[in-house]
């Protein structure tokens, strides 16, 4: 589209080449170490927050490559922001020399001297292990200990760089200390050496006694203020699945992924992955404890348990909000929730996928609590009640169904269905199911079948991308359900120059180009940066974000950024139709910014008009529908947004590409909340051609936009029936996404 009469002014900075994008990245220009947790992102928003080390000046940024540098880093008593590069091995010296369980074994201990001593055959099953052998297995583990054992001061954040960072066989230490972030970091076999015998901790349904370890991959006591996020935390390659039995019981050397105990509070745990292990998240110290009432007060969302046996979480004495997260238990699952003492456990909106024979009825177990509450729970897509399916197995140890207590923290929250693909923690890049991972969007678009799913792991992918009509069928998505954590961003304009000196035009400076019918995109970010205030030579800025052109394209939770021609909502050619849902989306710019003359319904989105400073400021649509289709663009049950001077906003104008007389704009606005921005004559005309000879109309809306009036057609009551999401979208065939 052309800008008329007024110089268009970009805010939006250039965009940050990332090609490989990382677990934790976020838009151009933001730096993931200084990210905070947003308002009303579970327990850890409330009170002061959780910023970690946002507020760190430049010499308390420390960059670690190995254990040495990673434990002086995180010695600085200063706000810091600690930026892991690579895998850093724990299990080393000062030196960078690697360490096995035999370096740290002290006072003879051998195991093959252990098992003899405390066989039940010769010690018994009535008492622990005690004597010189156990002395010596606890001195030994207390030296692996002061080796692996990584101590967190307050005010820190932890981020990995890149998606390959991460920690192995380390102890990451949150111990009595308070606003801490943990990002973006692969936790890998944190192994103890030197596991003792119980012959008295008994696991539900398991033969008697157990082997404890001692270290947790990250272990949070008398914290408060934390915030895990988009982690990915396994025992990879070294299971406990895959441990030799002593005693009849597996030789575990892990204990918990993260355990939050000994009065630690405020805690978010969101977006990670927790796979291949047994105790995965203890929250609570004991049953006799005197500190942790009171505390403990954990919200645990959008996080994937794959092939864990237990503890997903366990919970004492705590307020514990567990929404959102993708279970996928297997054969050995012990259960996934549990009960215990003083508990206040507040299940929401899980779904559960079980395999190889796990069961529904031990997804809940009562370690010694009266109650707790769950609500849309999906298995397997089925709203299923797992405490139901718990009642009826175990009718001698019964739980209430309410836990007391109703969370309000709650950012993020979905129904159950929308989680049941979740991808979240470190994962590599683009995947397509079935086929593997690629670095780039446009290679896995490449190798998609048609009907294929095309996966992307968060970050800033800096390329153009296109969809052939040849790809029918094609989804692309986000991993995490956020749209903001993935981001499809490039930064051509219509006047950017190609390298043969001939310039890209509108359609050309689009960012993705998406041709192919019954394409869908979910949870992710399309954007045009361009900048004209960085590019004051080029004086074409329209900046294309999307240019859509198939037909029964459903956009479901996609953010559309941009100025000037954000979205092409466009059809393959002047004479095709093409419908496209845009359901729950959100989409900003300033001129002209949703055009072109497909049949696109705006559902529930949240459309941002820019402020240029001017008047008029800009445009929200300019349509190009064909004379002969009675439905071009629709905006129902949405919201526009301007801090936009009052009256300086145009709902539309009628674009005629080329002077084409037979394109005669149709759009309708429908209960929709209008800002002050809108002029209280809401439509003008472009080109020559009158607004009065389009198709433009309003029906029902509010806010202090709204009015009525000569130059703001309405439609009646009647005819509104006439103009719905379903009349929109049907066409010949029937089609109804929504």
């Amino acid at each position: 589209m052309r800008l008329t009469r007024y110089a268009l002014v970009l805010s939006m900075t250039s965009a940050l080449a990332v090609v490989v994008p990382t677990a934790a990245a976020t838009p151009a220009g933001h730096d993931v170490g200084r990210e905070v947790l947003r308002a009303g992102d579970g327990w850890a928003s409330s009170g002061t927050g959780t910023t970690g080390g946002s507020t760190a000046t430049a010499e308390h940024v420390h960059t670690v490559r190995n254990r040495a540098e990673l434990v002086a880093a995180l010695a600085d008593p200063a706000p810091k922001i600690v930026q892991v590069m690579g895998v850093i091995d724990a299990n080393t010296d000062d030196a960078g020399k690697p360490l096995s369980c035999t370096d740290y074994a002290v006072d003879g201990y051998s195991l093959d001297a252990y098992l003899a001593a405390y066989d039940p055959a010769v010690w018994g099953r009535d008492q622990e292990p005690s004597g010189p052998l156990e002395d010596a297995r606890a001195a030994s583990a207390a030296k692996q200990g002061a080796t692996i054992g990584l101590a967190v001061t307050s005010n820190t954040t932890i981020v990995g760089l890149g998606r390959n960072a991460g920690i192995t066989g380390g102890s990451l230490r949150i111990h009595g200390v308070d606003n801490v972030i943990v990002r973006n970091l692969t936790f890998r076999d944190s192994h103890d050496c030197f596991p003792q015998w119980d012959p008295n901790d008994n696991s539900p349904g398991q033969a008697p006694g157990n082997w404890n370890s001692l270290y947790d991959a990250v272990s949070l006591q008398r914290a408060t203020h934390v915030w895990v996020d988009g982690n990915t935390f396994t025992d990879q390659p070294n299971p406990d699945n895959a441990s030799p039995v002593h005693f009849g019981r597996p030789y575990q050397a892990h204990d918990g992924l993260l355990d939050i105990t000994t009065a630690s509070d405020l805690v978010t745990v969101s977006h990670n992955l927790f796979a291949d292990h047994d105790k995965t998240m203890l929250i609570g110290s004991s049953n006799s404890s005197t500190v942790d009432p009171g505390k403990l007060r954990v919200s645990v969302h959008h996080n994937v348990f794959r092939n864990v046996e237990e503890r997903a979480p366990r919970v004492r004495f705590g307020q514990v909000h567990v929404y959102d997260n993708l279970y996928e238990p297997k054969a050995g699952h012990v259960y996934s929730w549990g009960v215990g003492v003083n508990s206040q456990l507040y299940a929401q909106n899980n779904y559960f996928r079980f395999r190889d024979w796990a069961k529904p009825e031990q997804a809940v177990y009562n370690w010694g609590g009266t109650a707790m509450t769950e609500r849309g729970t999906l298995v397997d897509g089925r709203p299923t009640s797992l405490l139901a399916a718990f009642n009826a197995a175990n009718p001698a140890t019964p739980l209430g169904s309410d836990a007391g207590w109703t969370p309000t923290l709650t950012r993020g929250l979905e129904p159950a269905h929308r989680v049941a693909h979740l991808r979240a923690g470190v994962d590599p890049g683009v995947s397509v199911a079935g086929i593997g991972t690629f670095a780039t969007v446009q290679s896995a678009i490449d190798a998609a079948p048609v009907g294929g799913v095309v996966t992307l792991q968060p970050g800033v992918y800096h390329e153009v991308i296109t969809v052939p009509a040849s790809k029918r069928g094609l989804t692309l998505r986000g991993s995490t359900g956020r749209a903001s954590d993935v981001v499809i961003d490039y930064d051509n304009a219509s006047g950017t120059k190609k390298p043969d000196g001939s310039t890209y035009g509108t359609t050309g400076s689009a960012t993705a180009t998406l041709a192919a019918t019954d394409f869908t995109a979910r949870d992710l970010t399309f954007r045009n940066s361009f900048d004209r205030a960085r590019h004051p030579e080029i004086t074409a800025t329209q900046a294309v974000a999307v240019k859509a052109i198939g037909d029964r394209m459903l956009f479901d939770r996609v953010t559309f950024l941009g100025h000037q021609d954000t979205l092409y909502a466009d059809s393959p050619a002047a004479g095709t139709r093409a419908r496209q849902y845009y359901r729950d989306c959100a989409i900003s710019g300033d001129v002209d910014f949703l055009f072109g003359r497909a049949t696109a319904v705006f559902d529930r989105a949240t459309i941002t008009a820019l402020d240029r400073g001017g008047d008029p400021n800009g445009y929200l649509t300019a349509a190009s529908t064909r004379r002969d289709n009675p439905f071009g663009f629709l905006i129902v049950n949405s919201t526009v947004l301007s801090t936009a001077k009052a009256r300086t906003y145009y709902l539309g104008r009628p674009w005629h590409p080329s002077g084409d007389p037979d394109a005669i704009a149709q759009v309708v606005v429908r209960d929709t909340v209008l800002p002050a921005a809108v002029k209280a004559a809401p439509w003008t005309d472009m080109s020559g051609f009158s607004w009065r000879d389009a198709r433009f109309a309003e029906f029902h809306n509010s806010g202090p936009g709204a009015g009525t009036g000569t130059d703001r057609p309405q439609l009646s009551t009647t005819d509104a029936a006439k103009y719905t999401v379903r009349a929109y979208l049907a066409g010949t065939d029937g089609w109804n996404p929504s």
